[in-house]
Protein backbone atom coordinates (compact mmCIF):
# COMPACT_ATOMS: atom_id res chain seq x y z
CA UNK A 1 0.00 0.00 0.00
CA UNK A 2 1.61 3.26 -1.14
CA UNK A 3 0.72 6.21 1.06
CA UNK A 4 2.99 8.73 -0.63
CA UNK A 5 0.35 10.36 -2.83
CA UNK A 6 -2.96 9.80 -4.51
CA UNK A 7 -3.25 8.95 -8.21
CA UNK A 8 -2.82 12.59 -9.24
CA UNK A 9 0.03 13.14 -6.80
CA UNK A 10 -1.92 15.84 -4.94
CA UNK A 11 -2.10 14.27 -1.48
CA UNK A 12 1.30 14.60 0.16
CA UNK A 13 2.61 12.19 2.72
CA UNK A 14 1.61 14.18 5.82
CA UNK A 15 1.39 12.76 9.34
CA UNK A 16 -2.20 12.17 10.39
CA UNK A 17 -3.73 13.09 7.03
CA UNK A 18 -5.15 9.70 5.97
CA UNK A 19 -8.03 7.46 7.03
CA UNK A 20 -7.98 3.69 7.49
CA UNK A 21 -11.29 1.84 7.38
CA UNK A 22 -11.29 -1.65 8.93
CA UNK A 23 -14.14 -4.08 8.34
CA UNK A 24 -13.92 -7.85 7.98
CA UNK A 25 -16.79 -7.74 5.46
CA UNK A 26 -14.68 -7.13 2.37
CA UNK A 27 -17.63 -6.36 0.12
CA UNK A 28 -18.36 -3.04 1.94
CA UNK A 29 -14.79 -1.73 1.82
CA UNK A 30 -14.66 -0.48 -1.80
CA UNK A 31 -17.97 1.37 -1.35
CA UNK A 32 -16.79 3.15 1.79
CA UNK A 33 -13.39 3.92 0.31
CA UNK A 34 -15.01 5.47 -2.76
CA UNK A 35 -17.39 7.48 -0.57
CA UNK A 36 -14.55 8.80 1.61
CA UNK A 37 -12.36 9.69 -1.35
CA UNK A 38 -15.29 11.41 -3.08
CA UNK A 39 -15.67 13.48 0.10
CA UNK A 40 -12.05 14.58 -0.31
CA UNK A 41 -10.25 12.24 2.09
CA UNK A 42 -7.32 9.94 1.36
CA UNK A 43 -8.69 6.59 2.47
CA UNK A 44 -7.37 3.07 2.73
CA UNK A 45 -9.08 -0.14 3.77
CA UNK A 46 -8.25 -3.42 5.44
CA UNK A 47 -10.34 -6.53 6.03
CA UNK A 48 -7.75 -7.98 8.40
CA UNK A 49 -7.71 -6.37 11.87
CA UNK A 50 -4.31 -7.84 12.75
CA UNK A 51 -2.75 -6.47 9.56
CA UNK A 52 -4.53 -3.15 10.12
CA UNK A 53 -3.04 -2.89 13.62
CA UNK A 54 0.48 -3.15 12.20
CA UNK A 55 -0.36 -0.75 9.39
CA UNK A 56 -1.50 1.94 11.85
CA UNK A 57 1.61 1.50 13.98
CA UNK A 58 3.93 1.71 10.98
CA UNK A 59 2.17 4.44 8.97
CA UNK A 60 2.23 7.89 10.57
CA UNK A 61 0.06 9.27 7.76
CA UNK A 62 -2.95 7.46 9.28
CA UNK A 63 -4.69 9.91 11.59
CA UNK A 64 -8.17 8.41 11.75
CA UNK A 65 -9.16 4.77 12.08
CA UNK A 66 -12.76 3.83 11.37
CA UNK A 67 -13.42 0.31 12.58
CA UNK A 68 -16.27 -2.11 12.59
CA UNK A 69 -17.10 -3.29 16.08
CA UNK A 70 -17.94 -6.94 15.44
CA UNK A 71 -15.15 -8.73 13.57
CA UNK A 72 -14.09 -12.37 13.68
CA UNK A 73 -10.39 -12.03 14.57
CA UNK A 74 -10.33 -8.97 16.83
CA UNK A 75 -13.32 -6.86 17.82
CA UNK A 76 -13.15 -3.14 17.16
CA UNK A 77 -13.17 -2.16 20.84
CA UNK A 78 -10.14 -4.37 21.53
CA UNK A 79 -8.41 -2.97 18.45
CA UNK A 80 -8.88 0.58 19.74
CA UNK A 81 -7.60 -0.36 23.20
CA UNK A 82 -4.59 -2.19 21.75
CA UNK A 83 -3.68 0.63 19.38
CA UNK A 84 -3.98 3.28 22.08
CA UNK A 85 -1.62 1.25 24.25
CA UNK A 86 0.85 0.61 21.41
CA UNK A 87 1.01 4.04 19.75
CA UNK A 88 4.15 6.01 20.60
CA UNK A 89 3.87 9.02 22.89
CA UNK A 90 2.97 12.13 20.94
CA UNK A 91 1.25 10.27 18.10
CA UNK A 92 -2.46 10.99 17.96
CA UNK A 93 -4.85 8.72 16.10
CA UNK A 94 -8.59 9.34 16.32
CA UNK A 95 -11.04 6.44 16.28
CA UNK A 96 -14.59 6.09 14.98
CA UNK A 97 -16.74 2.98 15.28
CA UNK A 98 -19.02 1.97 12.42
CA UNK A 99 -21.28 -0.93 13.41
CA UNK A 100 -24.45 -2.75 12.50
CA UNK A 101 -25.10 -3.63 16.14
CA UNK A 102 -27.57 -1.15 17.64
CA UNK A 103 -27.13 -2.69 21.10
CA UNK A 104 -23.48 -1.66 21.30
CA UNK A 105 -22.20 -1.02 24.81
CA UNK A 106 -18.70 0.42 25.03
CA UNK A 107 -16.43 0.25 28.03
CA UNK A 108 -15.65 3.49 29.82
CA UNK A 109 -12.11 3.46 28.42
CA UNK A 110 -13.41 3.97 24.89
CA UNK A 111 -16.62 5.86 25.67
CA UNK A 112 -15.10 8.90 23.92
CA UNK A 113 -15.18 7.14 20.53
CA UNK A 114 -18.03 8.24 18.23
CA UNK A 115 -20.30 5.37 17.14
CA UNK A 116 -22.20 5.33 13.86
CA UNK A 117 -24.74 2.68 12.93
CA UNK A 118 -24.57 1.13 9.45
CA UNK A 119 -25.60 2.46 7.10
CA UNK A 120 -24.07 5.63 8.49
CA UNK A 121 -25.50 9.10 8.09
CA UNK A 122 -22.88 10.23 5.59
CA UNK A 123 -23.01 13.92 6.51
CA UNK A 124 -22.53 13.14 10.21
CA UNK A 125 -19.71 10.70 9.45
CA UNK A 126 -17.89 13.26 7.29
CA UNK A 127 -18.30 15.87 10.01
CA UNK A 128 -16.86 13.49 12.62
CA UNK A 129 -13.88 12.71 10.38
CA UNK A 130 -13.19 16.39 9.79
CA UNK A 131 -13.29 17.08 13.53
CA UNK A 132 -10.96 14.14 14.16
CA UNK A 133 -8.48 15.29 11.50
CA UNK A 134 -8.46 18.84 12.84
CA UNK A 135 -7.32 17.79 16.32
CA UNK A 136 -3.61 17.76 17.07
Amino acid sequence: MDLTSDSEGTSPKMPGSHILLIDDEQDVLPEYQEFLEFAGFKAFTSADPVEAHELVLNTPEIGVVITDLRMAQVDGASMIRNLRAALPAGRHVAFIILTGDASTQLGSDIADVPVFLKPADTDALIAAIRVALSRP
